[in-house]
């Protein structure tokens, strides 16, 4: 049975780092490398209660990151960069992380979605769809006027899942890197308002 949680609890940091990593890995690599310590600042920097999850029989299967006025949902300390990375190597990933968490500024009505990830195993189910569903009913409830996020020009996808949930494109962002490297090359910023 799927279950959806509004928050998660302390016992999920590492499940919920493990699949936002695994979600964008592609993205955190060529840019920080040390997959096993990226995740671990990864996890130590999440916001539980800035992130909705989606459980199957107990498990954690996927969750949505969101930043709004409430808060943010991915903020990776220094300390913990550091540790994990050396000095060096730490206060780069720090910078990164922090720019790739944070992303771009939300209008204070509006409610952003700064990570949507489904565990690779669970993927195909709906639990994406699930995940948006969650969204949508919060920005509602708490008085949100619309929901956005970002999607790469290359998780074609995803942009179509979106678009289902009428979701529009309201500007692209293009980045001066070969496509090569990162995978993508523009950033689609997609809002549904209400």
């Amino acid at each position: 049975m799927v279950e959806i949680v509004h928050s998660l609890d302390e016992s999920q940091r590492v499940h919920a780092g493990q699949i936002y990593y695994e979600a964008f890995r592609r993205k955190l690599q060529p840019l920080v490398g040390r997959p096993d310590a990226t995740m671990q600042v990864l996890s130590a920097g999440l916001n539980l209660d800035m992130a909705i999850g989606i459980r199957m029989d107990g498990e954690l299967l996927g969750l949505a990151g969101l930043h709004s006025r409430e808060g943010i949902f991915s903020r990776v300390a220094l300390s913990d960069s550091v540790k994990h990375l050396g000095f060096l190597g730490g206060l780069y990933a720090w910078a990164v992380l922090n720019l790739f968490g944070a992303g771009a500024n939300c209008p204070h009505n509006e409610l952003r979605i700064a990570a949507l990830a489904v565990n690779a195993s669970a993927r195909g189910r709906g639990l994406g769809s699930h995940l948006l569903d969650a969204v949508i009913e919060k920005a509602h409830f708490d008085g949100f006027r619309a929901v956005r996020l970002e999607v790469v020009d290359t998780n074609t996808g995803a942009r179509q899942l979106y678009e289902r949930f009428g979701f529009s494109v309201v500007a692209t962002y293009s980045y001066p890197i070969p496509k090569s490297w990162l995978g993508f090359s523009r950033d689609h910023v997609m809002i549904k308002r209400f």
